[in-house]
């Protein structure tokens, strides 16, 4: 199991002001950053708060359904501050999802009278050197990282403008052949967080100097997380995707970190079942929300009167 978050003093890296600025600089200029603090308390974070007419908002605690908590600390009491922070007229609905090894946070919200909902992720545990999680591994996987690599593929990390490109190409073609994809992440938006060298790795697999995939990973307290990932199908039978899970996997393993977060499959049973194949276990994530009530009785009646 993974052991206590040793960084919760700094909260997750999706609570902290550059991650949030990063984001809010990438996106329109409806979305703005938002501290929440109460008092004299040294306990905050950071979110994003989209805006809206007569002056309310919507709040994310963080965006993209990523992991939110507390810089320092996240004791009863001042959860409860600042969810009265948040519990605002102005406050249409405000949305926070609570990572697999946060259970006390999530107990908590609900205490407050949050909705809360649970979904699962799949970690692979790192509880020895690189060598051991490799084995924990199936045999197919183990496989199809060996031919990756003897069919001369060649996993780096990127930093630069023109690789951020490359990968943003292979995204939109890919995209454009998955109608479930709902989601459309601006290029913006991956340029800014190719900024943040110290806490996002950005990884492009090539083949002959070309990049054919790439994926983007977070250090967030002892756990590294597979956040996004996109290839060029022409080259499947390369298997990058291996290779590049694989080296994000190894990197983690050398830099100490307890677990290696995989995602959420959103009911999907093949990416489940891929993921399996790495070793994960599914272990719970909570998802909560608030939604002004005043405001949800503002537009039920305006669905009910005939414009």
């Amino acid at each position: 199991m993974l052991s206590p978050n040793t960084s919760d003093h700094n909260g997750t890296f999706f609570s902290q002001e550059k991650f949030i600025r990063a984001v809010v600089e990438a996106e329109t200029t409806n979305f703005r950053t938002l501290k929440l603090q109460t008092g004299n308390s040294p306990t905050h974070l950071f979110g994003l708060a989209s805006t809206h007419k007569f002056n309310t908002r919507r709040v994310w605690l963080a965006p993209f359904g990523l992991y939110a908590y507390p810089i320092n600390g996240a004791d009863g009491s001042r959860i409860s501050d600042l969810i009265t922070e948040l519990k605002t007229f102005r406050t249409i609905a405000f949305y926070w999802s609570v990572r697999f090894d946060h259970g006390d946070l999530a107990n908590q919200l609900e205490r407050c009278g949050l909705d809360r909902r649970e979904y699962t992720t799949q970690v692979v545990y790192l509880t020895g050197p690189y060598d051991a999680v490799f084995k924990g591994f199936s045999e197919t996987t183990r496989n199809k990282i060996r031919k990756a690599e003897r069919k001369g593929l060649v996993v780096r990390r990127a930093t630069e403008p023109e690789d951020v490109s490359s990968y943003y190409e292979i995204y939109q073609q890919l995209r454009g052949t998955r109608g479930d994809w709902t989601e459309n992440y601006t290029e913006s938006l991956f340029s800014a967080l190719v900024s943040l060298t110290d806490d996002v790795v950005f990884l492009l697999a090539e083949l002959d100097k070309q990049p054919i995939a790439g994926g983007w990973f977070f250090r967030d307290g002892n756990s590294f997380m597979y956040w996004h990932g996109a290839l060029d199908y022409r080259f499947k039978d390369y298997f990058p995707h291996y290779a590049l899970l694989n080296h994000a996997i190894h990197l983690a393993s050398e830099e100490g970190m307890s677990a290696f977060n995989m995602g959420a499959s959103v009911g999907k049973e093949s990416l489940e079942h891929f993921k399996s194949l790495w070793g994960s276990h599914k272990v719970p994530c909570w998802w909560f929300t608030w939604e002004n009530p005043i405001w949800a009785s503002i537009a039920t009646v305006r669905k009910r009167i005939p414009w």
